[in-house]
C-alpha cells in the first residue's frame, strides 16, 4: 500500500467553510484536496493501492484527520468542490474513533503522532534539503510524509524524527504538495510496475 500523509496547518477543522472559498475559509482545502487527487487518481481510475491522510490542523478544534482510502472510494473524481463536500461531511462526523463517512473516506480526532503509528514503516519524508529521492530505497510499501505551503514545525519534525524514516528531495526546485504526490508517484511507478 502506498501511503501519503499531507499536512494541512491551515486545514479547516469545521465543516461550516464555504465551497465557494477553500483558499480562505477553507485553510487552503483547495491544495490539501489537489495533494489528495494527485496521490488516487489515475486516467479514467483510482489507484487502488493508495492512501492518503490530510491532517487538518486549523480552527475551531484540530487536529482532525482524513484518511481516503483508494480500495474503497466510490464516488472521488478530480473535481476539487465535490471532494470539498466529501471533506465538510466527514467533519460533521468527528470522532476519537475513525469512522467512515462515506465509501472510502475515514474521519478521527486524530494528530500526526497517532497517524504515523497506524502506518508501517518504511516512512520518507519529502524535504527540499532531502537526498535525492533516486538515491533512496524506496519499496512497493511506503509511507511519504509532505507538508502543504508551510514547513513541519518543530514539534511536527521532532514526532517524525521519533519514526525510523528516510528524508528525500524530489529536485532542486521547490514544488507544490501537488506535484510531489505525483512525482513520488512516477518514481514509485517505474520501480514497481503494477
Amino acid at each position: 500500500m502506498r501511503r501519503f500523509v499531507v499536512v494541512g496547518h491551515r486545514g479547516s477543522t469545521s465543516p461550516k467553510f464555504s465551497l465557494n472559498d477553500l483558499a480562505g475559509e477553507g485553510g487552503r482545502m483547495d491544495l490539501l484536496l489537489n495533494a489528495a487527487s494527485a496521490g488516487l487518481l489515475i486516467s479514467h481510475d483510482v489507484r487502488r493501492d493508495t492512501e492518503v491522510t490530510l491532517i487538518l490542523l486549523g480552527p475551531p478544534t484540530p487536529p482532525v484527520s482524513i484518511r481516503l482510502d483508494g480500495n474503497r472510494l466510490q464516488s472521488y473524481g478530480p473535481d476539487v468542490r465535490t471532494g470539498a463536500g466529501l471533506v465538510r461531511r466527514a467533519l460533521g462526523q468527528v470522532s476519537r474513533i475513525e469512522r467512515e463517512s462515506s465509501p472510502g473516506i475515514f474521519v478521527a480526532r486524530r494528530g500526526l503522532a497517532e497517524v504515523l503509528d497506524a502506518i508501517p514503516e518504511p516512512l520518507v519524508e519529502l524535504r527540499e534539503d532531502g537526498k535525492d529521492i533516486r538515491e533512496v530505497d524506496l519499496p512497493r510499501d511506503v509511507a511519504f510524509i509532505l507538508s502543504d505551503t508551510m514547513d513541519l514545525t518543530v514539534e511536527e519534525q521532532d514526532v517524525v524524527a521519533r519514526k525510523r524514516v528516510a528524508v528525500a528531495s524530489l529536485g532542486p526546485r521547490s514544488l507544490h504538495t501537488d506535484h510531489a504526490v505525483t512525482l513520488a508517484h512516477n518514481e514509485l511507478d517505474r520501480r514497481h510496475p503494477p
